[in-house]
Parts: C-alpha cells; structure tokens; sequence
C-alpha cells in the first residue's frame, strides 16, 4: 500500500510540474507555444479544462513582437491554428509588426471583431483565418501575401479588399456569401478557384490571363452588371448562375463555355462569342433574356460545338438569332441549329462608294479602276487576309496570286468606305 501512495504521489508531482511548464506559457492572459526548432513562438489555444476547450474572452487583445519564456526572449511568428477562434467578445485586435502567419481558423467565428490591420510583415493568411467574422468590415492585405486561401473571408462582413500586386490566386469559397463585399481588384490574379466570390455584391469585374475560372465563381451575385474577360481560356459550370443584373459580357479568347454558365442570367439579351469558342456545354445560355448572338466562325458546323440543351429546354429555352459578320455570312445556311441566321448589321457596308469602280482578278493581277486614294483590304470568304495595300492611280494592276473562290474587297478613304464581292475562276 505504502508502495502504492509512493507511485500515486510521484503521478501527482508529475501532473503539476507539466502543468506549471504549461502555465509559464500563459502572458498576460495569452498562452504561447515554441516553434521554429526553438526559434520563434506562436499564439496559442488556451490549455484545455479536462477534455473541455477554453475559449479566450477578452474585448481587446493585443500581442507583442516578443515574449519571453524560461528567460528566453522570442519574437512571435504566428498566430497558431485555431488560437483566438470563437472570441465573440473580442473587438479590438492588435497584431506586431514582425509576425509572418495568420494561421488556420485562428479567429474564424470572433463575431464582434470590426477591423483588423495586418502587419506588413505577414506573407501567408490560411484556411479559414476569418471565416464568419460577420461584424470585420476592413482589412488590408500585406503585399507578400499570394493567395486568399480556403474559406478565408466566407461570412464576413467585409464591404471592399485591395489585392496587392503579390495575390495572385484566390482558393475555393475565398469570399463566399461575403454580402457585403462590393469592390474588389482582380488585374493581377491568375486563378480563381471554385465558390470564391459566389454570392457577393460586387457589380463588376475585369479578369485577366486566368487558364480557367472555377465553377460557380461568380453564381448567386444579385448585383453583377458586368463582366469582361481577357484571354480567359475556360469559364466553368454554373460560373454566373442567377446574377439576374447581368447584362454586359466580354469575352475575348474564350475557348470553353462550361455547363449552365449563363443560367438565369435574365437581364443578359446578347452575347458575342469570339471564334476562339470551341465547345458550349449544356443549359449555358438558359433561362437568359438572349435574344441576339453575335458568332464569327468561319465554318460553324466545324469550328464549335454545341450541345443540343445549350439553349435551355422546356420553359427555360431562349429564342434568338445567330449575327454573323459579312467576311463568314456567305458560309452560314439560313439557319444554324434551327435559329435564323441574320447579317450583324455593324459589319454590313453599302456599296455607294463604290459604284463607279472596276474591280476583277485576270492572269495574275487585281485589276483596279477608279479607287485612287483608297486604302484596300482583300480577304477571303473564310476571313482571311490576302492582300493589304493603298491605290496610287486611277487605273491600278496588282499582282497577286489567288486561288479560285469568292473574295471581299473592302475600300476606305476618309470618312468613306465600301466592299465588293468578286469570284476567280
């Protein structure tokens, strides 16, 4: 028994030496974990009571550069995972110039935390940092920073954010149903991963270099008017699903539009595919109030491909008409995939200035007459550009091999233009 009450009392002395190690940690009412191979420290979750976690409670905390610990000085270089969350008291925050971390879920759910100025010494805000932080109206972001990461601004109240030149990715769910987010800055961002501004309030945006913009990325946001997209590859599935304000769309280098992309887009009534576009998956343009889209492939049948439910089906399907420029019309039928093909009207030139001209193609020469002054442009049925040159003379002879086919002439001077079809045989 003596024995017995011996190897109890040493458990004892054990348990209250680890917890002294452990108190020594907590300065100031914040507790600190050793990090770095012994290098730096960490803000860290209050020791537990039992199995039971201890939330901190403070309105206001601030958090030194260094601590010291053992009679150790170290300076603090991240706010540890989980640390400060679900401090619904918390609304002041003060954090050093010197920390580099802000660290997964470290204050996710502080839900009186208003504002927040991050060190510029900080250069990585991860997952879930500040997820449901609905009173945090401002923060900035540190240029070092490059990447708003998973659920990092999900249910905050932020009303704008400033990227720095170093964010160059926002993750899945970045901003999502953050409501009241109406400005952001997205010129240097190369990826835009799924969910991440779904169901903000931004009105309008301008995407640059992106390979591909993630599935419902820009979905469910009622105030969107307007969006462009430069040399933006792919726009994938459910990407502006029910933005019902959408009415103006860019788009230049598009090759994929993703499945229900468009859906429910009902202020949108046209659209103008780039001839980049290679394939339109289905229900991509449903439910829209699209009545005119404007497409230059040369070859339709073989240039896209559109699936038969891209246009919706039922109650959801559109009704529209292609317009086609004039350099393709003449290898369009009437009608493609059963909606009436029509000339875009801002492509269509009279002939007025040239009446009076002679244009035809004999033994190797474009024959010309009564165009002097005139800059000339040839191009092919398909587009193409043959010829390109300015007229000197009232009668012209331009050598230049072409092919049989059907051939535009466009002439312009001044305020003055005009186009001719002519055929080699």
């Amino acid at each position: 028994m003596k024995t017995n009450y011996t190897l109890k009392g040493a458990i004892l002395a054990l348990c209250c030496f680890a917890f002294q190690l452990q108190a020594q940690n907590l300065i100031n009412g914040i507790n600190y974990n050793i990090i770095n191979d012994g290098t730096a420290v960490e803000v860290a979750p209050l020791p537990k009571s039992g199995d039971t976690d201890v939330r901190y409670s403070q309105a206001t905390i601030v958090i030194p550069a260094t601590v010291e610990i053992g009679g150790v000085t170290y300076p603090v270089k991240k706010i540890g995972n989980n640390s400060l969350r679900n401090n619904n008291n918390l609304v002041s925050l003060t954090l050093p110039e010197g920390l580099e971390v802000i660290g997964n879920s470290s204050l996710a759910q502080c839900e009186s935390l208003p504002t927040v100025v991050v060190p510029s010494t900080v250069t990585s805000i991860e997952d879930w940092s500040f997820y449901g932080c609905p009173a945090l109206q401002s923060i900035n972001i540190p240029n070092g920073v490059t990447a708003i990461t998973e659920h990092t601004f999900q249910n905050t109240g932020l009303k704008s954010i400033v990227l720095p030149p170093s964010v160059t990715s926002l993750k899945v769910c970045a901003f999502q149903d953050a409501k009241n987010l109406t400005s952001i800055n997205l010129e240097n961002v190369r990826e835009i991963v799924a969910w991440s501004l779904y169901g903000t309030a931004i009105t309008s945006a301008v995407v640059n270099n992106v390979e591909s913009v993630g599935d419902c990325a820009f979905a469910k946001i009622p105030t969107l008017e307007s969006i462009e997209f430069i040399n933006v590859g792919e726009l994938r599935n459910w990407l502006f699903q029910d933005c019902p304000k959408l009415k103006s769309v860019k788009l230049t280098g598009t090759e994929i539009i993703g499945m229900g992309a468009f859906s429910g887009c009902g202020a949108l009534t046209e659209i103008k595919f780039p001839s980049s576009v290679a394939f339109i998956d289905d229900w991509s343009l449903e439910k829209t109030g699209i009545t005119k889209i404007f497409a230059s492939w040369a070859k339709p049948a073989e240039d896209v491909v559109i699936n038969a439910n891209a246009f919706g089906s039922g109650d959801g399907k559109i009704n529209f008409s292609w317009y086609v420029p004039e350099s393709v019309y003449w290898d369009w039928d009437d009608f493609f995939m059963g909606y009436l093909v029509e000339l875009d009207p801002n492509s269509a030139v009279k002939n007025v200035v040239l009446d009076n001209s002679q244009i035809y193609y004999s033994q190797g020469a474009l024959n010309l007459k009564n165009l002097d002054g005139y800059h000339v442009a040839v191009y092919g049925i398909d587009g193409r550009t043959v010829a390109d040159f300015n007229v000197a003379g009232t009668v012209v002879q331009k050598a230049l091999t072409l092919t049989p086919g059907v051939y535009l002439l466009h002439a312009a001077k001044a305020t003055e233009r005009g186009v001719v079809k002519f055929a080699v045989r």
